[in-house]
């Protein structure tokens, strides 16, 4: 690996980390807020709040995980770093509607992690690849 690859991977580490723990805690204040009175099992606005909940919660543990498996450097480091990285993109992606309507200072966070996420994605994608 040379230093290039180092310092990405460095990166992707420390941005996979920060994600990770704002997914996590933006989720769980969503959750504690109160901002569904009927609760989360029921309908509302045209979805039903806790698989939103949910997804949020997984992609942020994923993030996490992936995290911790590039500082170890594992041997499926990049393979599940790629799968959680596209976890979370398509989670910010499928947010960032709701979060430009109702809050738009909420989207620049996710506009931040969408971008950064594609640009990881040509990188995973060959170091993880079976023959380099």
């Amino acid at each position: 690996m040379n230093k290039r690859d180092r310092q990405i991977q460095l990166f992707l580490q420390i941005f996979l980390l920060f994600t990770g723990v704002y997914l996590l805690g933006l989720n769980i204040w969503k959750l504690n807020s109160g901002i569904w009175e009927e609760g989360i099992f029921e309908f509302y606005n045209q979805e039903v709040p806790v698989f939103k909940l949910g997804a949020g919660l997984i992609s942020g543990i994923l993030s996490l995980i992936a995290s911790w498996s590039l500082w170890i450097r594992a041997s499926w480091a990049y393979s599940f770093t790629l799968l959680g990285a596209g976890f979370v993109f398509l989670y910010n992606l499928i947010s960032l509607g709701e979060a430009i309507y109702s809050t738009p200072y909420h989207a620049i966070p996710m506009v931040i992690i969408v971008i950064v996420m594609l640009q990881s994605f040509p990188f995973l994608m060959r170091r993880t690849s079976r023959y380099p």
